[in-house]
């Protein structure tokens, strides 16, 4: 958690609020879906300081995050915490598990080892006992693409 308050001042930061960058947007969602530890408020909290939108009228047991600039990403999440996914509709699964390797890894964040799902897709296991897998985007993901991608948090809510 000890990432979670200076996520808050750097998401709050004019620098990234509002910013139409997919891959920023990517990191913004990241950041919150990991520092979030699987509480809705705290994720929706950075992501809001970041300009994002909190609707909680999509599907039931899910809270939806999107941008306030473009239509490149969307975060959604658990009501019980149990799960924080990160989607982009334009940047591919090398690049997203670049970004997350890159925002979330040691020496500042979190240890982890790589390892692979049931389908065979990348999974980072962080030392922390979340897990974080790439993906391609959309309802029926593969384990790779170039045009778009999803990372999904398996977490414990606290």
């Amino acid at each position: 958690m000890r990432h979670a308050a200076a996520l808050c001042v750097l998401l709050a930061s004019p620098v990234l609020a509002q910013d139409a960058d997919p891959h920023n947007q990517l990191i913004e969602g990241l950041m919150a879906c990991m520092s979030g530890g699987g509480q809705v408020d705290l994720t929706a909290s950075m992501l809001t300081a970041a300009g994002w939108t909190r609707d909680d009228t999509g599907e039931d047991g899910l809270v939806y995050f999107n941008p306030g600039t473009g239509q490149d990403s969307q975060v959604y999440m658990a009501v019980d915490g149990s799960f924080c996914h990160v989607e982009s509709f334009s940047v591919g699964s090398a690049d997203a598990s670049e970004l997350l390797a890159a925002s979330l890894g040691a020496p500042d964040g979190a240890a982890f080892d790589y390892s692979s799902d049931d389908m065979g897709c990348t999974r980072l296991d962080f030392d922390t006992g979340v897990s974080a897998t790439i993906t391609s985007g959309g309802n029926d993901p593969t384990c790779a693409s170039e045009t778009d991608s999803g990372v999904r948090f398996e977490l414990t809510p606290e």
